[in-house]
């Protein structure tokens, strides 16, 4: 089982942990296993992330907001969707980075706390129908030019900056600024 896994902010005590794969055949029945809380997990577009800070951002002011109680969403998992964007409409941030049923490379994110690892893993290692990879092959699937476009990019930022500087202060600033 191959997985990145760090901790949140320490005022939350929660964790996050990473899973990529790739092939998944069954993304439809994860798709809706996920949508009628069957699965405790976000299931994210892996050609929409740069890197795993991308999503470890999402998910700690996701932490954050449900510590909180301040969380926008109806869970945490759909939260960190929500958070990928640079949206504030819900609908349209959960079908932009959440998986399609033909999705064949997907990012698992999992919130949890310290002691509750080693079951949520376990039942998504069951379900999931695809091979586990290493979460530092993700830039094989990443399609940058549909990042430029979902988070407005443009090249002259890149001159000045990397995609995941850009990516993650439009994360960190979403509450506060409007993108055009």
């Amino acid at each position: 089982m191959s997985d990145y896994t760090v901790s949140l902010d320490p005022e939350t005590e929660m964790f996050c942990t990473l899973y990529l794969f790739e092939n998944v055949q069954n993304s439809n029945e994860i798709r809706r296993k996920v949508m009628n809380n069957e699965l405790s997990c976000s299931i994210i577009k892996a050609s929409l992330v740069v890197d795993s800070f991308q999503v470890i951002t999402a998910a700690n002011k996701t932490a954050i907001s449900a510590k909180m109680n301040q969380i926008t969403t109806k869970n945490i998992y759909t939260e960190v969707l929500f958070n990928l964007s640079t949206s504030k409409n819900i609908s349209r941030a959960l079908i932009e980075f959440g998986i399609s049923d033909d999705d064949k490379n997907i990012l698992i994110m999992l919130i949890y706390k310290e002691n509750d690892k080693k079951l949520i893993s376990k039942t998504i290692m069951d379900i999931v129908k695809g091979q586990n990879i290493s979460i530092s092959r993700l830039s094989e699937f990443t399609d940058f030019d549909l990042i430029k476009k979902i988070y407005k990019i443009e090249e002259d930022e890149l001159n000045v900056s990397n995609f995941i500087n850009s990516i993650v202060s439009r994360i960190s600033c979403k509450d506060f600024m409007s993108l055009k």
